[in-house]
């Protein structure tokens, strides 16, 4: 019998699969090519419960499980999971946030198949909820889960300091299904870009064997053509340098800064170009915008409110540096995508950066906010050829060894449980697409 893994994202919103890598798809895609079901439950905004097959792999499948759950701030109570029908056909369970409701209640349900995988690394809002948590609830989570992992080496050291023992950082993984079979021959000279005349050349390459009929999930694969829009907003750039963000606006992510950043840098490269990929609320963005034009930016940034993951190659391909200033993050995924499209990156110290990032080496990590600071390590990255090369290959190397299969043999070295015989060996290490 195929043993059976449940894997809960506990925060009370809805995701989107088109617009974000999602890290409990990528994992679990792993763990199905490790020979195991996987049932990931996601929060639904609509009462009514929805599976969806999402990956399969040599008779093992991945499966989305819309679920409706009681809402409490950020928190999101799953009462159907909860059930001991429901518990009793997994064979381990992941949890997500050791402070979310969901975690507590099943290390009591099942703490001997229960494991907590861990992102943030700083207490922020609702001070006297998580308050009376730590001091009620936090004690019995922490000797009760099975494993504790961390996604970064700053969320190791603040559950540590939390009271969790032997934390395990594992980092975090990239899907490469909706990107890897997008990538742009990234290596530049001087500032050139790819000859907009020529998209054609970078569209999306059909899956392999797509018409293997065990294989033939809806996972994304499939032939991905260029988004029109975007390609003809991006021939207008010509051979401008360009900087990069993509993420949401909003003030967490420091966005004034980065404007204030950007008016600094065109004084030593007038020629510059801001190009930015995301949205936020309206309040945000309308200050936001407001701000630029202040700066007499306006016509030196080019805009995206939003372009889907397996557009994204088309963004990467025409930008010299990612910038990401922001002053919190998890494990931001547009760090390991910079990577992988070998577009180096000069970012703040958040959780992804510490854990990625060698300062000089793979990318850029400046520990502070000086604007001085960081206009000149983007001037002197816009100036040197041979330094953005160098970073641009070491960055790519370093998401090689950010594998979900990794994780997830992390993960399953720890625990009783045996995949599948199929009669046919294990999956490598390497990252393999669902058409193997």
């Amino acid at each position: 019998m195929i043993q059976k893994i449940l894997y809960l994202r506990n925060f009370a919103s809805q995701v989107n699969g088109a617009s974000y890598n999602l890290q409990e798809v990528g994992l679990g895609k792993a763990l199905v090519r490790k020979g195991y079901d996987c049932d990931i439950v996601y929060y639904n905004n609509h009462k009514e419960t929805r599976l969806e097959q999402v990956y399969r792999h040599e008779g093992c499948t991945l499966r989305i499980i819309w679920l409706h759950g009681l809402k409490f701030l950020s928190n999101s109570i799953y009462r159907d999971v909860l059930k001991d029908s429901f518990l009793a056909a997994y064979d381990l369970i992941i949890s997500t946030e050791y402070n979310q409701m969901m975690t507590y209640l099943l290390s009591r349900k099942c703490p001997d198949k229960l494991v907590l995988y861990h992102g943030p690394y700083q207490d922020h809002t609702h001070a006297l909820v998580r308050k009376l948590y730590d001091v009620l609830l936090l004690p019995k989570v922490a000797k009760s889960v099975r494993r504790t992992y961390a996604k970064s080496d700053l969320a190791k050291c603040y559950l540590e300091n939390k009271g969790f023992d032997n934390v395990v950082t594992l980092g975090v993984g990239l899907d490469r299904s909706k990107l890897d079979r997008s990538r742009l021959d990234h290596s530049k000279s001087d500032h050139s870009k790819p000859d907009h005349s020529k998209l054609d050349h970078f569209k999306v390459e059909r899956a392999s064997n797509s018409a293997n009929h065990e294989n033939s999930d809806n996972d994304g694969s499939g032939e991905y053509e260029e988004n029109r829009e975007v390609a003809d907003e991006l021939r207008r750039i010509g051979d401008r340098p360009v900087l990069l963000y993509v993420g949401v606006l909003e003030e967490r992510r420091n966005i004034r800064f980065m404007l204030s950043l950007f008016k600094a840098v065109l004084q030593k490269h007038p020629d510059c170009l801001l190009l930015m990929v995301g949205d936020g609320r309206k309040a945000d963005t309308d200050r936001y915008w407001a701000y630029a034009h202040e700066l007499g930016l306006t016509d030196s940034i080019l805009h995206f409110s939003r372009v889907e993951q397996r557009h994204l190659w088309q963004v990467y391909g025409v930008a010299d540096l990612m910038l990401f200033p922001t002053h919190y993050d998890i494990f931001g995924m547009v760090l390991l995508e910079s990577m992988l499209f070998r577009v180096p990156i000069i970012s703040s110290v958040n959780g992804g950066s510490v854990t990625l990032i060698e300062d000089g080496v793979n990318g850029v990590m400046l520990r502070g906010f000086s604007e001085e600071e960081w206009v000149g390590r983007i001037s002197a990255m816009l100036n040197h050829t041979e330094l953005r090369q160098s970073v641009a290959e070491q960055a790519s190397l370093t998401v090689e060894r950010m594998s979900w299969d990794r994780i997830a043999d992390e993960i399953l070295s720890h625990q009783p449980m045996r995949p599948v015989d199929s009669g046919r060996p294990m999956q490598p290490t390497q990252e393999r697409g669902a058409a193997t």
